[in-house]
């Protein structure tokens, strides 16, 4: 394989990949500035675990993974949004008419109850530490970091390949 061809195809996938990051970061970024707190793309969504309520399942810096169910029972993790828009993740401890009671596992009481529709899914993978990551990808200088080396990637391996042609 020639070194043309390597250029070539590092330069096709960091597009592709700048691409997707600038979609995605995009979207998010949008539903979050006209007031989405949990933006959800095709049903899933993320959120990061700010405090221990839910240790040691659930610890600080955790990457949930959220999915939009049709239906909870008591013992799921959910996250919902509470009236000011700020998101828990909490187990639910009994769902009745339509009403829902959740409790931060390392929390001695129960919340306050919470309507069904406040539910916005139900936790279906946990990574630890990848929060910290992903607060991390989300602030601009990581933004404009990433938005360097993805056009580096691609500019300067095309740049190479023309100096050799000449």
């Amino acid at each position: 394989m020639t070194a043309k061809k390597i250029y070539k195809g590092i330069s096709v996938f960091a597009a592709v990949l700048c691409i997707i990051f600038a979609a995605v970061f995009g979207y998010t970024a949008v539903a979050k500035a006209v007031g989405e707190p949990l933006p959800m793309i095709f049903g899933w969504g993320n959120a990061v675990v700010l405090s221990g309520s839910m240790e040691p399942e659930l610890p600080v810096g955790a990457l949930v993974i959220i999915q939009k169910q049709d239906s909870y029972s008591a013992g799921d993790v959910v996250t919902y949004q509470e009236e000011n828009g700020t998101l828990v993740t909490h187990r639910l401890m009994s769902v009745k008419n339509g009403v829902a009671v959740t409790k931060g596992d390392a929390n001695n009481t129960e919340d306050s109850p919470i309507l069904l529709k406040q539910i916005r899914g139900k936790v279906q993978a946990v990574w630890q530490g990848a929060g910290n990551v992903m607060l991390w990808l989300k602030s601009p200088i990581c933004i404009l970091l990433l938005l360097l080396v993805g056009g580096l990637l691609i500019f300067i391996p095309n740049s190479l390949i023309k100096r050799k042609v000449r």
